[in-house]
């Protein structure tokens, strides 16, 4: 572990800010818009509150603040503690446990709360519960993404067996695609791309370094699980977890239960700043065939409920949505 400076001199901090003024020119997503007047005026705020921060976790703290505050996700600034390259093959390697995936039941529905898609360990745990929900002829399943903050492939568990067939879910939007005309490629363009399926965030950030628009499908998985499906969604579901949401609303007809998602579904990457903090930007934009752009919206339920109440709201939906697949 590389310890992360305790202070600095505003000197230094006005010099990170131009490594990360230099990084974003280089990598982030919308280049169009580091030439506007909002971009210029935030560099600017940035640059003067560097000259005044003597504290790097405040600045830290500042900074991401102020992309909050302009409606941008997926940007942050911490006090380094490993390199970019190691956050990467700590990210392909890492371990979360069994606190990531829960499986409860109430008679014949299967509660399957996901807490993160981060995690090597995830997915299988996922693939396990629904080998479950299959040996128990479960008649109707509850997914709970409320608070997971999203992650990485193993929402590919998640979505793969709940499905019959590929599903296209959207596409990724690097800074190569330009924003000029149209934001979404037409639909025979994202059609003839050959879809990623790679499974190393590392080797997702090389590909889109290169590619402008990457094709976001999903491929079966067994054993898959046929009957009704509920999500419960809330302000804290975001990223990943709004992907697979969407997706699963889109394809498969799941009915999303709760409150509106955070809105914050971008692809991020870790650049090093000097040797003093880690800079992480969205490198990609993500529109889904379903809903179109997710960040800075969210996902809107389909049936409004509280958190205290989410879980019984869907569980009563259940068997109206039987009803309804039995009449088609």
């Amino acid at each position: 572990m590389i310890s992360g400076p305790t202070a600095a001199s505003p000197n230094d901090y006005r010099q990170s800010i131009s490594i990360i003024l230099d990084i974003f020119e280089r990598y982030f997503f919308d280049p169009t818009w580091m030439t506007s007047q909002q971009a210029h005026s935030l560099f600017s705020e940035l640059m003067e509150l560097a000259e005044t921060s003597q504290d790097p976790e405040r600045l830290c703290l500042d900074f991401e603040q102020t992309f909050k505050r302009i409606g941008l996700s997926h940007v942050t600034l911490s006090v380094r503690q490993r390199s970019a390259a190691a956050l990467g093959r700590h990210f392909d390697s890492m371990q979360v446990g069994p606190e990531a995936v829960a499986l409860e039941w109430d008679h014949q529905v299967a509660c399957l709360s996901v807490r993160t898609f981060m995690g090597q360990d995830t997915g299988l745990r996922i693939t396990a519960a629904f080998e479950d929900i299959a040996s128990r002829g479960a008649k109707g399943l509850i997914i709970d993404l409320r608070d997971n903050p999203g992650g990485a492939f193993a929402m590919r568990h998640l979505v793969g067996h709940s499905i019959s067939d590929g599903a296209d879910a959207g596409v990724l939007l690097g800074r190569g695609w330009s924003r000029d005309s149209v934001l979404m490629p037409k639909r025979t363009q994202i059609e003839a791309l050959e879809p990623w399926h790679g499974a190393s965030v590392v080797s997702l950030w090389n590909h889109l370094a290169t590619h402008a628009v990457t094709r976001v499908h999903f491929l079966p998985m067994q054993p898959m699980f046929h009957g009704p499906i509920a999500i419960l969604i809330n302000g804290q579901t975001q990223s990943a977890s709004e992907l697979v949401a969407e997706v699963l609303r889109s394809v498969r007809g799941a009915v999303l239960i709760g409150d509106t998602s955070a809105g914050a579904l971008l692809i991020q990457q870790p650049f090093d700043v000097g040797d003093q903090f880690t800079l992480s930007l969205p490198v990609a934009d993500y529109i889904s065939h379903g809903s179109g752009r997710i960040e800075g919206v969210g996902l809107v339920p389909d049936i409004n409920a509280s958190d205290q109440d989410a879980i019984s709201v869907a569980s009563s939906s259940l068997p109206e949505m039987r009803n309804i697949e039995g009449k088609l």
